[in-house]
């Protein structure tokens, strides 16, 4: 697909994928349509100077009004959805805040898609591993029942399962990503793992690593750069009939210990000597997530490039060469 002068709208795009996603589709010459509520100077949005170079409208996505304003003023061909409350803290404090933006705000999206289908001929939504719950099967496939049990995967069940019904009930042409740990350059949720790693051995203090009760938490590691394939090869593939309305596993294969993780990003950064500090996990998480991204290869002929060494190798330099002269 040729991707010049489309009129793409994408919401998340300040957040760490869709500032990706948002430079990528730059980079091919489409004509980009934000919907931005507001803007961190230390995002990878700002430092790559995203905002010089798309349309953007300001709100937020419980305004189905001004959703609708968008895509008729743009003349909207493609949308991708990302915007979401993200982290899994976040929405234990927050659970109103979670079901409004990532229920609600998904709704928004694709009942204004489907008002305006006569220009609106594809739609991509990001989910996550997390629908799939604590399971005894691994890995995840796509034929398994969705569940969650806190307010994160909760709200994205709903958002894929709605996403999904639109395309069933209405025939509006939407694709589903179901995601493993993303991680990469840019992601300044220090919150997280790998940023949060990073940045904790580059001050010299000790990184955290949070234990369930229960066992260690394992997952799917998976680079920004495959993200950032996956949803092309879900936008090219999108009019197949094995591919509109489905959902596709994106990940390794392979569920890698958070302990692992944080030893190879010691190693790259020449931090062996520095001690981590063990805390149990304050809230309820799934132990163990790992992928089967068969299908996506399959239909689409996507598989993931990167390992976890080859990415982190490639995010620590980031940080190191970009992030922390900058900030």
């Amino acid at each position: 697909m040729n991707l010049k002068d489309k009129r793409i709208f994408i919401t998340g795009a300040t957040g760490f994928v869709g500032a990706h996603i948002t430079k990528h589709l730059i980079e091919q010459g489409a004509n980009v349509t934000a919907l931005i509520e507001r803007c961190d100077n230390t995002s990878y949005f700002s430092i790559c100077g995203l905002d010089k170079k798309i349309n953007i409208y300001y709100g937020d996505i419980s305004n189905g009004a001004l959703i609708e304003q968008i895509i008729v003023e743009q003349k909207i061909e493609i949308i991708f959805h990302l915007a979401a409350v993200a982290l899994q803290d976040l929405a234990y404090k927050m659970p109103k805040v979670t079901f409004q933006v990532n229920i609600v705000g998904t709704y928004n999206i694709l009942d204004a898609a489907r008002l305006h289908m006569d220009t609106v001929k594809s739609v991509l939504v990001a989910s996550s591993d997390k629908v799939y719950g604590d399971s005894d099967v691994l890995p995840y496939n796509e034929t398994m029942i969705l569940q969650g049990s806190n307010p994160y995967d909760v709200s994205k069940v709903c958002q894929d399962m709605l996403a999904r019904s639109f395309y069933h009930s209405y025939g509006l042409p939407v694709v589903v990503g179901r995601f493993g740990n993303i991680y990469g350059p840019g992601d300044n949720n220090f919150n997280r793992l790998v940023p949060g790693t990073i940045q904790k051995l580059e001050n010299g203090e000790s990184p955290v690593i949070r234990h369930p009760a229960n066992g260690v938490f394992k997952r799917d590691f998976l680079y920004i750069n495959d993200i950032v394939n996956a949803y092309m090869y879900m936008l090219y593939n999108i009019e197949k009939e094995d591919v509109v309305g489905n959902a596709f596993n994106f990940g390794t294969g392979i569920a890698t210990d958070i302990e692992t993780v944080v030893s190879k990003i010691k190693s790259i950064m020449n931090c062996e000597d520095i001690p981590s500090v063990v805390q149990q996990s304050e809230v309820s998480e799934i132990l163990i997530q790992q992928l089967d991204a068969a299908k996506a290869f399959e239909r689409l002929g996507w598989k993931a490039e990167y390992s976890v060494d080859k990415g982190l190798a490639e995010t620590v330099d980031w940080y190191r060469n970009v992030y922390f002269k900058q900030n």
